[in-house]
């Protein structure tokens, strides 16, 4: 596909963002089932993403400009839109006894980021439909 379509029909259509949203709660998943595999583990600490923040900083930084990097060794100029949310690792002492992972607290949270994939994926689906009834339409 070329990019002169690429940048006119994809990236103009929202896809990226939702991309990104889908990456992130996929990310968030695997956060919280390694929580809840890791809940008699001890002293493991339970790791979340800051979800809202995490795409709020992702929709900001379409807006901003990035140098390129031409080497791994280079220092990052300005913000990257493929940066990785950062993980957030819980220090508090607050727990089950072995660790710090609330159970109660990880379902309802893998709950929730299954509502969130689950939007995700039939807004990514609608968008689709609209570009394929946009291609046959006369």
């Amino acid at each position: 596909m070329s990019d002169l379509i690429k940048k006119a029909v994809f990236d103009k259509s929202g896809i990226p963002i939702l991309q990104k949203f889908l990456d992130m709660a996929s990310l968030r998943h695997k956060l919280i089932a390694g929580n809840i595999a890791n809940i008699s583990t001890p002293q493991y600490q339970s790791k979340d993403i800051d979800f809202h923040a995490a795409l709020k900083n992702a929709i900001d930084n379409r807006r901003h400009v990035a140098g390129i990097l031409t080497h791994p060794s280079h220092i990052p100029v300005g913000k990257h839109k493929d940066q990785a949310p950062e993980i957030e690792v819980n220090q508090s002492r607050e727990g089950n006894g072995i660790n710090n992972v609330n159970a109660d607290k990880e379902v309802a949270n893998l709950a929730t980021n299954q509502l969130y994939f689950s939007i995700g994926t039939t807004l990514l689906a609608k968008k689709f439909e609209g570009l394929r009834n946009a291609i046959k339409s006369k």
